[in-house]
C-alpha cells in the first residue's frame, strides 16, 4: 500500500497536509475505494478539485471516523 505517512503526526516545524488523494484516503481509512467515491458523492466527506484532480480534505476524514461508532450496531 501507499504511504501513509501525511496521517501521522507531523514533527516539530513539519506542515499538515490539508488534502490527500482518494486512493490515500481509502488507505488511510482502510476502506475500498470505491466506498470512498460513495463517501464522497453522499457528501460525507469533503473533497474539492484542482484541475481534474479530486482532492479529499484530510480534517473531513477525521470528521467522518469521530463519527463511527464505538460499538456495533445492533442487528
Amino acid at each position: 500500500m501507499g504511504d501513509l505517512a501525511p496521517f501521522t503526526r507531523p514533527s516539530s516545524g513539519a506542515i499538515s497536509p490539508i488534502f490527500v488523494s482518494v486512493k490515500q484516503a481509502a488507505e488511510a481509512l482502510n476502506l475500498h475505494l470505491s466506498s470512498v467515491y460513495e463517501l464522497l458523492d453522499q457528501g460525507v466527506i469533503d473533497s474539492r478539485y484542482h484541475g481534474r484532480r479530486r482532492l479529499v480534505l484530510v480534517e473531513s476524514l477525521h470528521e467522518y471516523a469521530r463519527s463511527l461508532p464505538s460499538v456495533p450496531e445492533s442487528a
